[in-house]
């Protein structure tokens, strides 16, 4: 049998990728609240919008300065954008209605009497 040993590097990685997310997620949820568009936020970050686009999916990593001049765009702390207290009650939620059950994919299984829209 191999052991494998987990190397600090990993975990570093992983915890950054995790912040990455949690920034991500944070903006889109600022952005929303404010009736901000994406765009807007590019124009002031000084990049085109396909270039925000892929920052908030996660294809682009996030800078330093991107994160200070994203809070100040939303009147927030750079430290805000990385607090993920509100991410994991929002989606780490495990708790459901007795009429839905997840589904394999997350998404949620209408019970035989609910409509999309109930």
């Amino acid at each position: 049998m191999t052991a494998v040993q987990v190397t600090p590097n990993v975990i570093g990685e992983q915890r950054a990728a995790y912040a990455e997310r949690v920034v991500a997620w944070n903006v889109k949820m600022m952005l929303t609240a404010r009736g901000e568009s994406q765009a807007a936020l590019a124009r002031a970050l000084g990049i085109q919008r396909s270039n925000m686009t892929s920052k908030l999916k996660g294809r682009v990593a996030w800078s330093l300065a991107d994160v200070v001049k994203t809070a100040t765009f939303l009147d927030t702390t750079p430290e805000s954008l990385l607090d993920d207290s509100l991410m994991r009650r929002m989606v780490g939620d495990t708790r459901k209605a007795g009429s839905e059950e997840p589904t394999s994919d997350g998404l949620l299984r209408l019970g035989l009497n609910q409509r999309p829209s109930d």
